[in-house]
């Protein structure tokens, strides 16, 4: 099943800080609450979860790392995420973000338990 997630549209416009503690619509409780559970949905059946960032007043690197990172830190396995997760902008003023996001991905350490 295919998604598209608007941060505008279905969490905020006014992106926050990485932690829920830290205060309001933090990358954390984005990732927790509509991320994680939409790519785990789309990993089971088998498609394509695509987020959009545009059209939001913009975004701390705190919030991305943790969002799109904290994926692998949640466990997901980067493979998995290249198959069915899309971080896509729009428009030219959050190009770069989606970039990054994805750099986020590809340089997040997984949590080793020992």
């Amino acid at each position: 099943m295919d998604r598209t997630i608007s941060i505008a549209r279905d969490y905020t416009t006014y992106p926050g800080p990485r932690y829920a503690a830290d205060g309001p619509f933090s990358g954390e409780t984005f990732r927790d609450t509509i991320l994680a559970r939409a790519l785990q949905e789309a990993i089971t059946s088998g498609g394509v979860v695509t987020v959009v960032l545009d059209d939001v007043a913009g975004y701390g690197s705190s919030f991305l790392e943790e969002a799109f990172g904290g994926l692998i830190r949640k466990g997901f396995d980067r493979s998995q995420i290249k198959r069915h997760l899309r971080v896509v902008a729009q428009t030219n003023r959050f190009q770069h973000h989606a970039r990054t996001a994805q750099r986020y991905i590809d340089e997040a350490a997984p949590i080793t338990v020992q």
